[in-house]
């Protein structure tokens, strides 16, 4: 088995970048939702570009339903982060990733934050809530962004619910418990996969 590849700055494929830039362009028109769009902050290495094109397609298909409200979102590379591998800046709309990682750590860190961004983009997430919190057995009135861990804090559970249906692979972190009904509650409010 091969070790996973290492992003980091690297030449551009142009050629590749705009292949996916219109297959992106072209999926959101698809879907009716022109506003939908990901932007990368100034000096984001290619790499991470085509990465993150790859997954903000396969993320918008899994919110065919929500392709309204997503608008514009920033995808930024820090090579200083420490601490954490991701953040999502809700002012900003602009998702940080610590860079370099495996692009697995990435696509994962990415719909993860991505996920955040619907959570505060799209107004009707709010109906999503409490089928999320049935499905998990958390009772109705549990604060959403609190928890007496991360684990159990609602919108980190689904978050990584959000990684499991986009990314279709196992959750990676061992503590957090995701019951199959929540990530169709996400399935069925999103309206795709």
């Amino acid at each position: 088995m091969s070790t996973p590849r290492r992003l980091t700055r690297g030449k551009s494929r142009l050629f590749r970048r705009v292949a996916l830039g219109w297959l992106a362009v072209a999926f959101t028109a698809a879907c009716g939702a022109s506003s939908a769009s990901l932007v990368f902050a100034e000096g984001t290495p290619s790499d991470l570009q085509d990465l993150g094109l790859e997954v903000w397609a396969d993320f918008l298909e899994a919110f065919p339903n929500q392709a309204g409200c997503i608008g514009e979102v920033t995808l930024e590379g820090d090579w200083t982060l420490e601490g954490s591998r991701a953040y999502y800046l809700p002012e900003d709309a602009k998702v940080v990733l610590e860079i370099p990682a495996t692009a697995p750590h990435l696509r994962h860190s990415l719909v993860h934050e991505l996920a955040h961004h619907v959570e505060h983009a799209c107004a009707d997430h709010v109906e999503l809530r409490e089928a999320f919190l049935k499905a998990q057995n958390v009772p109705a009135d549990t604060p959403w962004f609190e928890g007496p861990s991360w684990e159990e804090t609602p919108s980190e559970q689904y978050a990584e619910a959000v990684v499991r249906l986009v990314l279709s692979r196992p959750v990676m972190h061992y503590r957090l418990s995701l019951a199959p009904e929540s990530i169709e509650a996400i399935k069925k409010w999103g309206g795709g996969r």
